[in-house]
């Protein structure tokens, strides 16, 4: 299933690389997901390219799992349901059993995002602000990982949370 590239717009960075956009695929047969496959950052560009490219991944998907959880309503206190949409569904050539495949739910995140944050030193407004803001996100995506960890560990499935370095090391970002 291709894509006209003529109707596929996208956001560019300073840099050169894709902000948010659609991804065209390559390798079609790899893709077991729906089509068009939108991504949200430079990062999942580079992710998405990476499944679509290396002979190691063998079936990938762009946001094609639905992950139900439930949070507690810090205003009401009442349990609310949710859905979570991990950003990839990845399987990949499994080197000590070549008869099987890793089967990975990945998330793309800010290393920042995965760590608990520190308390800024200078206490303007818009720094306890912003500290704050990190609280409630690192908070709410460590609940979140903790349902999906479960989600996944009931079905076999391993759930990896990639960062920055990670992409880094792989030679996939600058």
């Amino acid at each position: 299933m291709g894509l006209n590239r003529a109707k596929v717009k996208t956001k560019k960075l300073k840099n050169g690389l894709p902000s948010k956009g659609n991804y065209l695929v390559q390798n079609s047969e790899k893709y077991i997901g729906s089509y068009p496959i939108e991504y949200r950052s430079s990062w999942e560009f580079a992710f998405c390219r990476f499944c679509d490219l290396s002979q190691n991944v063998v079936k990938w998907s762009a946001e094609g799992i639905e992950i139900p959880y439930q949070i507690v309503n810090n205003r009401t206190q009442m349990l609310e349901n949710h859905r979570y949409y991990p950003d990839f569904y990845v399987e990949t050539v499994n080197s000590n059993d070549p008869e099987n495949y890793n089967r990975l739910v990945v998330e793309i995140k800010p290393k920042s995002e995965t760590e608990m944050p520190v308390q800024p030193k200078t206490q303007t407004l818009k720094m306890l602000e912003n500290f704050e803001y990190a609280q409630i996100t690192y908070k709410k995506n460590l609940h979140k990982w903790a349902f999906t960890k479960e989600w996944c560990e009931k079905r076999n499935l391993q759930f990896k949370i990639i960062t920055e370095d990670w992409l880094r090391s792989k030679g996939l970002i600058p």
